[in-house]
C-alpha cells in the first residue's frame, strides 16, 4: 500500500521534473506549451486526490483547498496585474494542485505554492546585485555608461545600475530588452520593465536581459522542499537580532 510518505515523494518528483522542464523551455524558447501544464498538473492533481482519499481527514481538504485557491488566486492575480507572464502563474498553480500542503520545520505555513512563489521571488533579487556589481565593475574600468545621459537625475541612474547594463552590439543580443526612450531628440531611461519592447533601437544602448522568472520559481520550490521558507528565515535572523 502507498504510504503518505511515499505518495509526497512521487508529487515532489512530478513537480520537480515538470518545474525543470519548463524552465528550460523557457530559458532556451521563452515559451512553455500548455501541455507541460495539462500533463504535470494533471498527474500531480491525480496523486493528490489519491492522497486525501487513502488519508481522509476533513481538516487536510478543506487546508489543500484553502492551499489551491489562495494561492492559484494570487498567482493568476499578479499575472492579470502584468507583474509576470502567464507561464509562471501555470506553475505556481501546478505546484499548488500537486502538492498543497507540506510541512516543514521553518515555514509559518504549509501551502508549497506560496512558499515557491515568495522564495522564487526573493532569490531573483540576485540578478539586480549581480548587475550593479557588474556595472560598478566597469565604472571602475573607466567605461562611461551614463554618457548622452548626464541629463538624468542621480537616483534615476541609480535605479538603472540596479535593472540593466550599457549593451554593445544590442540588436545581436538575443532575449535582452530596451531600457531606454528617445524624446525629443535626448535619451532617457525607461523603467516600464513590466512590458519591455522587444525592439533595439540602436546599438549601443541600455538593456535589461529577460531571465525568466520561472527559473528562480523552481530554485524556490527545490528551496522549500529541502530547507523551508525564505521568510521565515530572514524574520528569525531579525528576531535574534
Amino acid at each position: 500500500m502507498l504510504t503518505s510518505s511515499l505518495l509526497d515523494f512521487s508529487r515532489i518528483g512530478v513537480i520537480s521534473a515538470t518545474m525543470l522542464y519548463a524552465s528550460y523551455r523557457d530559458w532556451v524558447d521563452r515559451e512553455v506549451d500548455d501541455w507541460v501544464w495539462l500533463v504535470g498538473g494533471g498527474v500531480g492533481a491525480a496523486l493528490t486526490a489519491l492522497d486525501l482519499i487513502l488519508y481522509w481527514n476533513m481538516a487536510k481538504l478543506i487546508f489543500s483547498l484553502i492551499s489551491i485557491a489562495l494561492t492559484s488566486g494570487l498567482a493568476f492575480a499578479f499575472y492579470f496585474f502584468g507583474l509576470y507572464g502567464g507561464a509562471d502563474a501555470k506553475a505556481v498553480a501546478v505546484i499548488s494542485i500537486s502538492l498543497p500542503l507540506y510541512y516543514v520545520e521553518r515555514s509559518f505555513h504549509p501551502f508549497t505554492g506560496l512558499a515557491s512563489l515568495s522564495n522564487g521571488l526573493l532569490v531573483s533579487l540576485i540578478l539586480p546585485i549581480s548587475m550593479l556589481v557588474y556595472n560598478l565593475t566597469q565604472v571602475m574600468k573607466g567605461r562611461e555608461l551614463f554618457k548622452d545621459f548626464e541629463h538624468e537625475g542621480a537616483w534615476r541612474k541609480l535605479l538603472a545600475l540596479f535593472l540593466g547594463t550599457r549593451v554593445v552590439n544590442s540588436r545581436g543580443k538575443e532575449f535582452w530588452f530596451s531600457m531606454e526612450e528617445e524624446r525629443e531628440g535626448k535619451r532617457y531611461f525607461s523603467f516600464n520593465v513590466l512590458s519591455v519592447e522587444l525592439e533595439k533601437i540602436r546599438d549601443d544602448m541600455w538593456a535589461t536581459p529577460g531571465i525568466p522568472l520561472l527559473i528562480f520559481i523552481t530554485v524556490g520550490f527545490l528551496l522549500y522542499i529541502t530547507y523551508g521558507d525564505l521568510i521565515y528565515l530572514i524574520v528569525s535572523l531579525l528576531h535574534l537580532r
